[in-house]
């Protein structure tokens, strides 16, 4: 079992320059988690005792608003690490993660990560550009959210998540792993969940994207670009 979490955990160049004298006690301490669908890995005001990678699937984080709404920060994939903020500052969560589809992900005691942090600058470095990278994301979101549309704001999601996690199917075709209602993609972009559907029925028609048993497809991705960069689409539907 310890092999198979070493080679688990060598698809986290985070953990590249950990000695190996570390590596095997980091090895020792981590253990698998396998979620389903809907699971939720922490609810909001659970203590961040762990941190955790995901090997595979699809987790998104959630914030509850006083209205009773949820609103969607932020989506995770493959290779990705979950719980970072809460972890620096030891405190609770403040968010919740839920599982968009089964999830094998690393559970790491927070307080080993926050060792090696201190002991392996190069993990340090690692990880404050990957809290620089996410940081620019919602800073790139909150500009989406205030500039454009609702094709606009969705156009942009897709690609985004195109860019992170999709697979090159054939020439302009992406397939993104993630099976997002359309409720998903409405608290993602700020809008109604009547308007998400509207919008990505025009698109399936217009063979722009479409939905698979794995997730979404691009089928069109220059359109959908043309989309992003705030060009309309020309269609009789």
């Amino acid at each position: 079992m310890s092999t198979d979490i070493r080679t688990l955990l060598h698809q986290f160049t985070v953990f590249t320059e950990v000695p190996e004298v570390r590596y095997t006690q980091l090895t020792e301490a981590t253990i698998t988690l396998k979620f389903s669908k809907g699971d939720r890995i922490w609810e909001e005001g659970d203590n961040s005792k762990y941190l955790y990678f995901i090997v595979s699937g699809s987790v998104k984080i959630i914030k509850h608003s006083e209205t009773g709404k949820d609103v969607i920060i932020e989506i995770f994939g493959p290779r990705d690490a979950i719980g970072v903020s809460a972890m620096l500052v030891s405190k609770p969560y403040i968010t919740e993660a839920v599982c968009l589809s089964p999830v094998t992900a690393l559970s790491i005691p927070s307080e080993i990560i926050l060792e090696l942090l201190g002991e392996v600058p190069g993990m340090a470095l690692r990880s404050l550009k990957g809290m620089a990278r996410r940081q620019r994301m919602l800073m790139q979101k909150v500009k989406e959210m205030a500039g454009g549309g609702v094709e606009y704001r969705i156009a942009h999601l897709l690609l985004k998540l195109a860019n992170r996690i999709g697979a090159a199917e054939a020439e302009n075709q992406i397939s993104i792993p993630i099976n997002l209602s359309r409720q998903d993609i409405a608290d993602l972009v700020g809008t109604t969940v009547e308007t998400a559907i509207r919008v990505m029925s025009r698109w399936r028609k217009l063979k722009i994207v479409d939905n698979d048993r794995t997730g979404l497809v691009i089928l069109d991705r220059t359109s959908l670009e043309n989309v992003a960069a705030g060009l309309t689409l020309d269609s009789d539907v």
